[in-house]
This record gives C-alpha cells, structure tokens and sequence, in this order.
C-alpha cells in the first residue's frame, strides 16, 4: 500500500488531483490531502509517505520550500510538482524532483506520472531467495538495509539479522541492478537507507553508520544521485 500526500492550497485543485490519483490507483495507495506546505511537513516527520504532489505557488510555504525541507529527513522520498508555474519547471533538479506537471496539461501528465511512479515502485517491490543454515528464507529486496561480510559469515540486516549461505560478490551480481551498491569491501547497501554519505563512512536512516572506502566515494554519491532521481528525469 503505497502512501501519497499531495499539497495544494486551491481546495478544488487539491481534490481533483487527489481524485485523479485515486483513479489510477483504486484501493493501493492511501492520499493524505493538505492545504498548505507547514501541515504536511509537519505530518512527514511520523508518516513515511512514499510520493508527494506538490503545488508550487502556495501561501506561507511554498512547495519548493517544502521540498527542500523533506528532503532533509527523507532522501527518499519521490516528488512530483503540479503547477501552473510551467517557467519554473528548470528548478525541478535542485529539488530532485521525479516530474513535472503542468495543471494545463493535467490528465495526460499525470498520468505519465502515475505510470511512472508505479514502475519503480513495482520494482522495489521484488523478492530474493536466501539460503540459511536451517533451510531457505524468501525476503522483499526494499527490506534489507544491508549485507554484511564479517569473519567469513554473510549477515544479512533488514529489521533484524540473518545468517545466509553464499559470499558478498554472489549478492553484489544479482543485487546491484536492484538499487544496491558495494560501499566497501565488506559491505553492500541498499541505496533507499541511506540517509548522507560522508568522507569515510554512509549514514543510513536510523543513525548507523558503516564504513566507506576511499576509492568508492565519488560512485555512492553518483549512484544515490541517480536512484534519488530514479530512471524518470524531470520533463520540461
């Protein structure tokens, strides 16, 4: 069930985008509806949403206002901006935005949109086999945070821990189109937890903090860059 907000301070425009919404999804998604920029970022900081609608021109904070101020809790989060603003389109990357669109193009765009958002979604949403000492394990590949190569045991980390059979370059082969990348010798991380990356280390979402080698640095942060951004640049 995927959780969507969208933010428009023009009630019959909040409603109809809503309503448009809601067409494409029917009963997958949940659609929480503000009126103004400050009532959503406040609700963000304990509701994980997956995507937000976003008018820019709104009174008191606007929505590239309130952009930038999600992005600084949730990296992960996907926005798509619908607005009459069409001249403001170019400023969509500043805020890492998934798309683009015009209220006067609205039923073709977002729908665009929609399609979009649920073929990256439907991705994340594959399952991995994993073998265990005791038998198998089948787990959605969003749920692992990380895998771990530590004195020669694999430990996979999603909500709690796992011991599984293989090596860290098996998982790296089959994981590193699916939104993970090797950060270090030791460790392979699932992009959608990390939170920053710093000079010698990744934090991810929750406060921990693995290790990051020297010579991987400029890759993590293109690679995030790029799954931030997901496969769908911003149309203008």
């Amino acid at each position: 069930m995927l959780k969507f907000a969208v933010c428009d301070d023009q009630k019959a425009d909040l409603d109809l985008v809503a309503d448009k919404i809601r067409e494409y999804y029917a009963d997958e998604c949940e659609i929480y509806k503000y009126e103004d920029g400050e009532s959503l970022l406040e609700d963000s900081l304990t509701q994980s949403f997956d995507v937000l609608f976003l008018d820019i021109v709104m009174p008191g904070m606007d929505g590239m206002k309130l952009a930038a101020k999600v992005r600084e809790e949730n990296q992960n989060v996907k926005i798509v901006f619908v607005t009459n603003k069409e001249e403001l389109a170019y400023m969509g990357y500043l805020y890492e935005a998934f798309r683009f669109v015009r209220k006067s193009n609205l039923d073709q765009e977002l729908w665009e949109a929609a399609e979009s958002l649920k073929k990256y979604f439907d991705s994340a949403n594959e399952y991995l086999e994993f073998k265990i000492p005791r038998g198998g394990i089948t787990m959605a590949i969003k749920e692992i945070q990380y895998i771990e190569a530590k004195d020669h045991t694999i430990i996979l980390v999603s909500n709690y821990e796992e011991r599984v059979c293989g090596t860290l370059k098996e998982y790296e082969s089959k994981l590193c189109k699916k939104g993970f990348i090797r950060i270090h010798k030791a460790y392979l991380v699932n992009l959608r937890y990390i939170y920053s990356i710093q000079k010698d280390c990744v934090k991810l979402v929750g406060g921990k903090e693995l290790p990051l080698s020297r010579n991987r640095v400029n890759e993590t942060k293109k690679k995030l860059q790029e799954f931030i951004n997901s496969e769908s640049p911003v149309e203008v």
